[in-house]
């Protein structure tokens, strides 16, 4: 004999929820709610790392004040700071120690007639393509952080 006698419909059988589906259900919403935090936080650091990146374009004052400034912050060096950092083409024997060089970004080696830039300050040098990029969102050096804004300002004096 089964401990369920289906002659005997109780509340809880007629209609009801028993005390397994509850938990399931209860287990369901909690999931839920933790996927649904979980992808508000993941929105809004999404959206908190877009007011940080520079605006090509902008013409407003603050933006225009930090970058006259020299105020980086978050957002890396302004096109003008970049470009008054030379770039010229990579020749083997003029490096350091005359062997090879690799650029610490894209951990590619440098070779001959490749632009690359020389950061002032610590006189590490990269790929141009690579080292753009980097100080379009950062004003360090990306090897030992340095700051290369400081540098690119005391250059111009």
């Amino acid at each position: 004999m089964s401990s369920h006698d289906p002659s005997s419909a109780t509340a809880a059988d007629a209609g009801g929820y028993r005390v397994c589906d509850t938990v399931v259900l209860v287990c369901l919403a909690f999931a839920s709610s933790i996927i649904v935090f979980t992808v508000a936080v993941c929105f809004r650091r999404a959206f908190a790392l877009q007011s940080y990146a520079p605006a090509r374009g902008a013409s407003s004052s603050s933006s225009a004040a930090a970058a006259s400034s020299g105020a980086t912050g978050l957002r890396g060096l302004p096109p003008s700071a970049l470009a008054a950092i030379p770039k010229f083409a990579y020749r083997r024997g003029a490096a350091a120690g005359g062997g090879w060089a690799q650029c610490a970004i894209c951990l590619g080696v440098v070779r001959d007639g490749e632009a690359v830039r020389r950061l002032p300050e610590c006189k590490h040098m990269f790929h141009v393509e690579c080292v753009d990029m980097w100080l379009y969102s950062h004003a360090t050096c990306p090897l030992c952080r340095r700051d290369v804004a400081a540098a690119a300002a005391g250059d111009k004096v």
